[in-house]
């Protein structure tokens, strides 16, 4: 792919919410960050971007959005096969936090990391799952936390992302510490952008 024809695409297949770019340059991301970060969400949400950026900011996010496919096309045959088409079938792993149980960074922390380990797991031990997971990988890795409600509110939405079959887990804690014994501490969710976003579109970032 040559540079004229990336930067075609890029310009033809992808344009930004500029509301949504104008909300992640006040926080002080530059321009190209908030236009990258919008186009591997899917042009949604500020808020789902602002994550993207956190978990991304190891990468050059201001370069020109067609210079950076450019140069992925150029790296790795199997890095475009994601670009740019493919690009809203990819992946994330989301996680709503019991917020009704009043839990420390350091617990919270600790809570998701266990969340992602199990929910990373159980998926490589099945090699029909484990697809999906080397494609997240392919993708950047997503990961967003998001403030849930209650331990019901938790519980609703494992049997939303069920419904979808989505994959998921609820964390039961051991109550060593902050909280009793089984309470629900964390959803993890883990599907396609547009399919986990059914489930946890409207929850806040924590």
């Amino acid at each position: 792919m040559s540079a004229n024809e990336s930067s075609a695409i890029a310009d033809s297949f992808f344009q930004p919410n500029e509301e949504s770019v104008a909300l992640i340059m006040g926080m002080g991301f530059s321009r190209n960050a908030a236009i990258h970060a919008l186009f591997y969400t899917g042009n949604q949400s500020a808020d789902l971007a602002v994550g993207w950026i956190l978990e991304n900011n190891d990468k050059n996010l201001d370069l020109p959005l067609d210079v950076h496919l450019q140069a992925c096309s150029d790296s790795s045959d199997e890095d475009e096969s994601f670009l740019p088409g493919d690009v809203f079938k990819a992946y994330k792993m989301v996680f709503a936090v019991n917020c009704e149980l009043n839990m420390g960074t350091g617990k919270i922390a600790a809570q998701v990391a266990h969340a992602t380990l199990r929910l990373f797991r159980n998926m490589m031990e099945d090699d029909s799952k484990a697809e999906s997971m080397m494609a997240w990988s392919h993708t950047g890795e997503m990961k967003i936390v998001l403030r849930g409600d209650s331990t019901l509110h938790l519980e609703t939405l494992a049997e939303q992302a069920a419904t979808l079959k989505l994959e998921h887990y609820l964390v039961q804690d051991a109550g060593h510490t902050q909280v009793a014994p089984g309470s629900t501490t964390v959803l993890a969710v883990f599907g396609k952008i547009d399919d986990v976003d059914r489930v946890t579109g409207k929850l806040k970032l924590l």
